[in-house]
């Protein structure tokens, strides 16, 4: 029988099979944990984006409808004004400091344009078609803010 350092060579090798397979399996497993942490981020940016996407729509809409209703109307009824500071808040919660501060300059130029006097849709449809439009600082915030997220997945 051969021996190495004072070991049968057959213990040696089984020995160095054990631990090459033990080194290959552990490999294996760290490589999946990684993998598998990877995409549960992925995953989770990709529905934060998606929830941001939904928000900034939605806190759009009801912006450009006020915006309307403040050109129109003189006086506000605070009940309109609800829905928009419930998106606010959700604003503040989640999002970068650059879009909650469009989204809150935007809300202070509706609601101070209400006491001013009305406009016709002609008047208003010209402001737009000059291209004034209110909305595009909050929009461009989002945009950067959504491709900054992008670029982390």
């Amino acid at each position: 029988m051969a021996y190495m350092f004072g070991v049968p060579v057959n213990v040696v090798t089984a020995a160095a099979a054990i631990g090459g397979s033990l080194v290959g399996a552990a490999g294996s497993v760290v490589g999946t944990v990684i993998t598998a942490r990877h995409q549960d981020r992925r995953d989770l940016l990709g529905k934060q984006i998606a929830r941001r996407e939904e928000l900034y729509s939605d806190f759009t809409k009801e912006s450009a409808r006020l915006l309307v209703d403040a050109l129109e109307h003189s006086n506000s009824d605070v009940e309109k004004l609800l829905p928009m500071y419930a998106l606010l808040s959700r604003i503040r919660i989640i999002s970068s400091k650059p879009v909650l501060q469009e989204a809150e300059q935007l809300i202070q130029m509706i609601v101070a344009t209400y006491p001013r006097p009305n406009m016709t849709a002609e008047q208003i449809q010209s402001r737009a078609m000059d291209g004034q439009d209110p909305l595009r600082r909050f929009s461009d915030a989002c945009r950067t803010e959504l491709e900054s997220l992008q670029a982390q997945r």
